[in-house]
């Protein structure tokens, strides 16, 4: 692998980002560059049907200097930064996908419609994880800090298509708004999860769970009383499995009525 030096990096990549209108010198350049440091292999573990994704095992700095220019470049307008968005993802490489994520998440949310349309896009062409769930968060960037209320719709609509891909989508997006201080709406990020647990679905504890211990980080009280509520009733086997997996996140007060619930749940 070429050594790293900082200020060549930076060049390269300044000289790469202005060519931000012409998407296919761009790309071209990228592909140069990611050759440059790197040595490419199959990576098979991030999937997209029918083919996998390739990877170039792209140094951290390498990737991170071409979104710093990258973003320097953004004032170039929208329309320019959707074109270039479209041409990176249309590369079957992570390093390009997640190119593709940091300039659409760097976008104005001057028209959520063409943002949302690519993340379902995108959400719908690769059954990489790792890269649905950056599609979610970072994807959503700017988007989600000017208009959060098109995201949580977007999410809601995710949920209500009601396949599992989707609503794993909509637990990454959720989770975005959960680890941010300064989203204060609380309430639609309760109901769209308890319309997830209602559902029948039995999968997705991994995505609850750390979407949970996102929320009892912030609002422990709250989150106890939502899975309080969760556990009145005859609960689907799913919630007793999240409720168990995230008792240790709680104080012991909150450990406590939890258990006595759970403990109903097995007299039921």
């Amino acid at each position: 692998m070429t050594a790293i030096n900082p200020a060549r990096l930076k060049a390269q990549a300044a000289e790469i980002a202005v060519l931000v209108k012409e998407p296919d010198q761009l790309i071209s350049r990228v592909h140069e560059l990611l050759s440059f440091y790197s040595s490419r292999i199959r990576q098979t573990s991030l999937a997209k049907t029918p083919l996998s994704l390739q990877t170039y095992q792209t140094p951290a700095p390498v990737l991170r200097a071409l979104e710093i220019e990258l973003n320097e470049q953004q004032e170039q307008g929208q329309a320019a930064g959707i074109i270039l968005a479209e041409a990176l993802w249309d590369e079957p490489w992570v390093e390009f996908r997640q190119l593709a994520v940091f300039v659409l998440g760097s976008l104005p949310a001057e028209n959520a419609d063409k943002i949302l349309k690519r993340i379902k896009r995108w959400l719908d062409d690769c059954t990489a994880e790792d890269i649905r769930r950056l599609v979610m968060t970072q994807g959503m960037g700017n988007l989600a800090t000017e208009n959060p209320q098109a995201c949580l719709k977007f999410i809601q609509e995710l949920v209500e298509s009601g396949t599992k891909a989707d609503q794993q989508a909509a637990l990454f997006g959720l989770g975005l708004f959960a680890a941010d201080p300064d989203f204060l709406n609380l309430p639609p990020l309760y109901k769209t999860l308890d319309q997830i647990l209602s559902s029948e679905e039995s999968g997705l504890v991994k995505e609850i769970t750390a979407l949970l211990r996102l929320l009892i980080e912030r609002y422990e009280q709250e989150t106890a009383f939502f899975l309080e509520q969760q556990l009145s009733g005859k609960p689907q086997p799913r919630v007793l499995r999240v409720v168990r997996q995230v008792l240790k996140n709680f104080s012991r007060e909150n450990q406590h009525l939890l258990h006595e619930k759970l403990g109903k749940t097995k007299s039921m």
